[in-house]
């Protein structure tokens, strides 16, 4: 079973791992503490680890809103391929030449109007 096939199925909605961290969290965003009871938020469960997909705990899980839970997975991706790319030096040559400079350093600024 894939990752999508799981969050999708009834053993994830009915984990007990899943629905303890739910009460634990009261139904609200772990991080700004909206409640699953306000419009338009919507509570989700985020995996902290996926070391025990589908036997997970309590303390595998988060309770987050869907805006902080993909604030946090984008955080979380970033720095881990983050870790991976390094930047490489090229050389660059400008694609035209400025024969004249954009302000002449030596007139300062002067205030229009």
């Amino acid at each position: 079973m894939t990752y999508l096939e799981y969050i999708g199925s009834y053993k994830w909605r009915t984990s007990a791992a899943r629905l303890a961290e739910l009460d634990a969290s009261g139904h609200r965003c772990r991080t700004c503490y909206a409640s699953s009871g306000e419009e338009g938020v919507w509570l989700e469960v985020h995996h902290r680890t996926y070391e025990r997909l589908g036997h997970e705990l309590v303390g595998d899980l988060t309770a987050l809103c869907s805006y902080c839970h993909r604030v946090i997975t984008d955080a979380h991706r970033r720095r881990r391929y983050a870790a991976s790319i390094r930047p490489v030096a090229v050389d660059t040559v400008p694609l035209f030449e400025r024969r004249t400079p954009l302000f002449d350093p030596t007139m300062g600024f002067r205030r229009h109007g």
